[in-house]
């Protein structure tokens, strides 16, 4: 009696039975599909790294700092790959968050005291060399990552190509600028190298404004400065420490111009080359970050010997006083203020004597055109940082500036605002790394102009 009801059962069960499979074999296929359309989301997929500053970790092993970085390049890469197929909305987004990566990437890095290594390179002009082809990179670092609130260290490296009325010439430039010991030890070097050509009118103003650059002023020449200071923080504040100077000037000597064979300083010290200096610097330095500050002030005092007793050509002393001020009055909106008083005395060679202009002073006006045994800057410069869309601050920037200054002999020295020279530009900061920027400025003045390309702030 009860076989009969196997083949009804059968007819309700198959359908039922067909439905349930079915279900299954869809919800398997979804459980399947879901996690590769995460992974094919960046935005969805790398949501868990942060962009704001504040919320970023400090890892404790350099490792896992390193890791965090290539999730962050991971991802950028990730969206470059999604914007080949997004639609128009998607990838306004998608660019959006791709930007707010990048700029982040420079803040871990920044936090965890990762190293960065930045190269670039690009032409420039400048009224000491004519037309230059510039290229190096920029090394930063942290000496002890640990200690978060230590400066990152940095050194700058650039190998420049020069072609002038002199013909090719070539040059090496670096600065470097080491933090130890929470910022209790500091030091700072500039290395300089060229064979090349440059004009030379003599000492003091009334020569600097004799006559303009031509093949009468221009002299062919090699030259090695290199710059040093090591200095410790004491219990009032203040940074002393040791400072070391060397300069070496050789002119060729089958191309002397006029305004040199007829001129008693150059003959004096053409056959004197070699100028070494010990001495000591005294500095109170109150600015957020040594490269680019934005807030605080710095006061500070050199003085160096320069001595036959250690390997010098001539005898003489020089004396520096540097004081700068900067004001933030809104995030990116800087302005500062240099002020610089240059002394000398004794057997000073013409090579070594206080000047104006070049890339950091008075930018525009010839470097050296202008020299004498004292010289006086004054500058003040606006520089602003341009916003991102969402207010962040973002990498580009641009400056003006204006200053005067001028120079005197020891006789006169007391009339030394007498014959005042001016300078003033504008230019453009690129961001490169955290708080280090590109620089090109554009400076002119009454009798020169030059187009600048170089690492860090004038002051």
């Amino acid at each position: 009696m009860t076989t009969p009801a196997l083949p009804i059962l059968a007819i309700f069960w198959r359908p039922l039975i067909k439905r349930i499979y079915l279900f299954l074999l869809i919800l398997a296929s979804q459980l399947v599909l879901i996690p590769l359309t995460v992974n094919a989301d960046p935005l969805i997929k790398y949501q868990y790294l942060p962009t704001n500053s504040a919320d970023m970790p400090f890892f404790t092993t350099e490792e896992q700092a390193e890791q965090r970085t290539d999730e962050y390049n991971n991802a950028i890469d990730a969206i470059n790959h999604a914007l080949e197929t997004c639609d128009k909305s998607q990838c306004i987004t998608l660019k959006q968050r791709q930007a707010d990566l990048e700029y982040a990437i420079d803040d871990h890095q920044e936090k965890n005291g990762s190293s960065i290594m930045s190269l670039l390179g690009g032409p420039a002009y400048t009224p000491e060399v004519g037309l230059m082809l510039a290229a190096g990179g920029l090394f930063s670092f942290s000496t002890n990552r640990e200690e978060q609130t230590l400066q990152r260290s940095s050194v700058s490296l650039f190998a420049v190509g020069t072609q002038g009325d002199a013909g090719v010439g070539y040059g090496i430039r670096s600065k470097q600028n080491l933090f130890f010991d929470n910022n209790d030890t500091r030091f700072t070097g500039t290395l300089t190298f060229s064979d090349d050509a440059e004009n030379y009118w003599g000492v003091g103003y009334d020569k600097g404004k004799a006559q303009d650059s031509s093949a009468d002023t221009l002299m062919r020449n090699t030259a090695l400065t290199y710059d040093a200071n090591l200095s410790f923080k004491n219990d009032y504040g203040f940074y002393f420490g040791p400072a070391l100077r060397l300069k070496y000037y050789q002119a060729d000597e089958d191309e002397i111009p006029l305004t040199a064979q007829q001129d008693d300083d150059f003959n004096e010290f053409k056959d004197k080359p070699l100028s070494i200096g010990l001495g000591v610097t005294l500095n109170y330095d109150t600015r957020d970050v040594t490269v680019n500050a934005w807030q605080g002030q710095y006061f500070n005092f050199e003085y160096i010997n320069y001595g036959s007793n250690i390997g010098s050509d001539n005898d003489y002393q020089k004396a520096l006083i540097d004081y700068r001020y900067y004001h933030s009055f809104n995030p990116g909106r800087v302005i500062a203020f240099y002020n610089a008083l240059q002394w000398s005395n004794g057997d000073v060679p013409f090579y070594d004597m206080p000047t104006l202009g070049g890339s950091f002073s008075l930018r525009g006006l010839y470097a050296g055109r202008f020299r004498d045994n004292n010289a006086i800057e004054h500058t003040s410069e606006y520089r602003h940082t341009f916003l991102r869309d969402n207010g962040n601050l973002s990498a580009h920037g641009m400056t003006v500036w204006a200053g005067i200054g001028s120079v005197a002999g020891d006789a006169d020295s007391s009339h030394l605002y007498e014959n005042l020279l001016y300078s003033y530009g504008f230019g453009y900061r690129y961001e490169l790394q955290p708080r280090m920027n590109v620089r090109i400025d554009f400076g002119f003045s009454a009798d020169d102009s030059g187009f600048f390309l170089t690492f860090t702030e004038a002051f």
